[in-house]
């Protein structure tokens, strides 16, 4: 049996550079790339199981979908600059909804 794996096209990989290099600037990691999601973690901490982001912020590549479980005050004031930050990878990727 294959394992399908999904590769994000090069104008897709280019735009997430950009958002990395933002999200770095206000404080957040990048973590992973899964199943169609981003997620970066202000913190990386270790677990039983590995490393895991804590305070972090995940996106879908292909749809306008967030989700963020922050804690820490300092983050939470940063979200009208993250919600920028996304809305211009969306807008880079043509995602309207």
């Amino acid at each position: 049996m294959s394992t399908e794996v999904k590769v994000l096209s090069t104008s897709t990989r280019t735009n997430l550079e950009a958002l990395k290099h933002h999200m770095k600037k206000l404080g957040f990691k990048y973590f992973e790339e899964k199943d169609g999601w981003v997620t970066f973690g202000a913190r990386l901490m270790m677990n039983g199981k590995g490393v895991v982001p804590d305070d972090c912020i995940s996106i879908s590549v292909r749809f306008m979908d967030v989700h963020a479980d922050l804690w820490h005050f300092d983050l939470i004031s940063k979200l009208p600059e993250v919600k920028q930050a996304i809305l211009d990878f969306y807008e880079a990727e043509g995602i309207t909804e």
